[in-house]
């Protein structure tokens, strides 16, 4: 017969690396945020804390979703007027392209490039009216995950799109 006092209770973590760790890039968009994820692995697999309130206090996810991205696929262009994404990103190889298009921002007009993934395993914060657009750049389906500041209404979508060729914005995916 089992009972709980045959379990073991864990042993702390041993991080070699802190966890969302603010990570930087020259000419970044303002108010764009990128905090670096750590795995925690042993012999079965590895374990990535995607947010947490230990690190980020008053965190809410009013919705969280996971994101399949088909080999090669593009998801651009798109802003949002309210809400901020915060886009998980630990798996495949992704290129992310942000744009400023808010005329009272100090980085009007700026285009940044981010590749992140498996290589560089990051949580990208995307404040609202900064266009961007997801490119899994692996020979295979890849996921990420979303964990935006508001949820999605669909009777009252916050999500405007362009198409991913428009000639508006200074990048074109490959």
């Amino acid at each position: 017969m089992i009972s709980l006092s045959d379990f073991v209770d864990d042993r702390p973590w041993e991080m070699t690396e802190r966890p969302f760790a603010e990570v930087a890039i020259p000419d970044q968009i303002d108010g764009v945020r990128m905090q670096r994820l750590v795995g925690n692995r042993d012999g079965r697999g590895s374990l990535t804390v995607l947010m947490s309130s230990h690190f980020e206090p008053g965190f809410a996810a009013p919705q969280v979703y996971h994101v399949l991205a088909e080999a090669g696929s593009v998801r651009a262009w798109v802003f949002h007027r309210r809400q901020h994404d915060r886009l998980a990103f630990f798996n495949g190889a992704f290129r992310v392209a942000l744009y400023d298009l808010r005329p009272a921002s100090p980085t009007y007009g700026r285009l940044n490039l981010l590749d992140m993934g498996a290589a560089n395993p990051v949580l990208l914060t995307i404040p609202p009216e900064v266009v961007h657009g997801v490119q899994n750049r692996s020979g295979q389906a890849q996921y990420f995950i979303n964990m935006p500041t508001q949820a999605y209404d669909p009777a009252r979508p916050d999500k405007a799109r362009l198409p991913r060729n428009h000639s508006g914005v200074p990048y074109e995916f490959d």
